[in-house]
């Protein structure tokens, strides 16, 4: 996830000279998978304003909570548990959902200063804490202007994070010393970058094109995963093996355009590869319908598909002395849809309600929705 906030974040700050005001946006993100499998709720609040024409200040903090189950193998012998590993029988293999729950704290700042050319620089700091997970980010964005009427900009982003992962050697991590039977902490570091060109085409439309990369070091494990090895002659359920390095890069396409003074468009295509061998493709489009000056409706579609990693396999019987081996099934080859409706009424010129519903499909593993209302007051 923090992975994905790091390039959402790169592609924030590449607009937001666009979207310039004063306001409070206060949000409720509520999420729920396969009647219940994994549930989140989520508020959070967005403060925004700015100093005179040269500073903006942007504040925000969100609370996550969550719970459900996350499917692995364990022992069914010793009860479905994430830490089930050891050597075993193999009717007592079973993979099935484990239990879970979490909490996640976190903010951010963003300061985004104004030269006399408009140029902007932007730089930022985000904070992020779970039970077992701490984040710390770092990002800066330089915006720059090709010609008077700022129909042309270039924008040059990074970020930098440094995350603390707490193993509890009580799952019976592999790389962890059990003798003390408290938590270790592992680290993972990622570097994150991001060049990106607008064009304003005409009064009614523009477009964006940037290029991602992506470099994280450190540990890419998911201590709560098992994996089988061994399965027809001395099967045994062990942690899965991830490498401990991952390096990605990629493309994203974006095109806005104002079909009329009431309809207006967005799409996207966004192309993503790694050293895993993971390729995706992610095609998004959403139609703006403004129904009267108060009141704006959408609708949107997002199509997703992604090969496989090298060392990935759902099967039991495929694992022997493979060095990185997963049954993660963020891991596998898989296709996903999402189909979106939003609304937004202004009731007058400073405060305004919004509401939205997303259906998530991911054939043959689950479906989801979640849901979005809010209120924006501008001062």
């Amino acid at each position: 996830m923090q992975l994905k906030l790091s390039i959402l974040t790169c592609s924030l700050l590449c607009f937001s000279s666009l979207y310039a005001e004063d306001y409070v946006n206060v949000q409720y993100v509520g999420y729920d998978e396969d009647s219940g499998r994994t549930t989140i709720y989520s508020p959070s609040i967005e403060i925004n304003k700015d100093f005179g024409a040269d500073y903006a200040l942007n504040l925000f903090f969100t609370i996550d909570s969550l719970s459900g189950a996350s499917p692995t193998y364990f022992d069914a012998s010793s009860g479905a548990s994430a830490s089930s590993k050891g050597e075993t029988e193999i009717e007592n293999i079973k993979y099935g959902d484990i239990d879970y729950d979490d909490n996640r704290n976190a903010g951010g700042i963003l300061l985004t200063k104004r030269f006399a050319s408009r140029d902007e620089l932007t730089v930022g700091v985000n904070v992020s804490r779970e039970r077992d997970y701490y984040a710390n980010e770092v990002s800066g964005e330089y915006l720059h202007y090709l010609d008077q009427s700022k129909n042309q900009s270039i924008s040059f982003g990074a970020s930098y994070q440094k995350n603390e992962i707490l193993i509890d050697c009580k799952l019976g991590n592999d790389e962890c010393d059990s003798s003390s039977g408290a938590s270790e902490v592992k680290n993972l570091d990622v570097v994150s970058a991001e060049v990106g060109f607008t064009q304003v085409i005409d009064k009614t439309s523009l477009v964006k094109a940037s290029i991602f990369y992506i470099n994280e070091d450190g540990y890419l494990d998911n201590p709560y995963m098992r994996i089988v090895r061994n399965y027809n002659t001395s099967s045994e359920i062990t942690q899965e093996s991830k490498p401990d390095t991952r390096v990605a890069y990629g493309t994203l396409i974006q095109y806005s355009k104002a079909l009329n003074s009431k309809i207006s468009t967005t799409s996207s295509y966004r192309l993503y590869s790694d050293d895993w061998d993971i390729t995706s493709h992610t095609i998004s489009g959403d139609l703006y319908y403004e129904v009267t000056d108060k009141l704006t409706t959408g609708v949107g579609l997002r199509y997703y598909i992604q090969s496989e990693a090298k060392f990935y396999s759902a099967k039991k019987d495929y694992f022997t002395e493979q060095l990185y081996a997963s049954s993660d099934r963020r891991m596998s080859d898989f296709t996903s849809i999402n189909y979106k409706l939003s609304s937004d009424y202004k009731i007058n010129n400073k405060i305004s309600i919004n509401g939205g519903l997303t259906y998530y499909s991911q054939p043959d593993y689950f479906d989801a929705f979640y849901y979005n209302i809010g209120a924006k007051y501008r001062f």
